[in-house]
């Protein structure tokens, strides 16, 4: 004997709907912030690249410029220490034998 099995339904998949991107308000916005969707970032031209460079330029030059005025005001503070040290004899003399 065999079974009859009941023919199983077909599930009907539901049709995607796409939805098209709102229109242009007047502001000429690259950067499209869309609720929950998450940010639309677009190619940066030949403008805007060449800012970025300048501003990365720019960071880089007063990070250099730090780091040397602040090894040049270090400097005499440390070769006064070392003359210091050296005129009173604070470093001593690791090689003397101990009385």
């Amino acid at each position: 004997m065999t079974k009859h099995l009941p023919p199983i339904a077909e599930e009907s998949t539901p049709e995607i709907e796409i939805l098209p991107p709102p229109p242009r308000s007047g502001a000429r916005s690259r950067i499209w912030i869309g609720g929950t969707k998450g940010v639309k970032v677009i190619k940066v031209g030949p403008f805007g690249s060449l800012l970025l460079a300048l501003a990365f330029a720019v960071v880089l030059a007063l990070g250099f410029i730090f780091l040397t005025s602040a090894f040049l005001v270090l400097l005499p503070v440390v070769l006064a220490l070392a003359a210091i040290s050296y005129l009173t004899g604070a470093s001593g003399n690791p090689f003397r034998r101990l009385p």
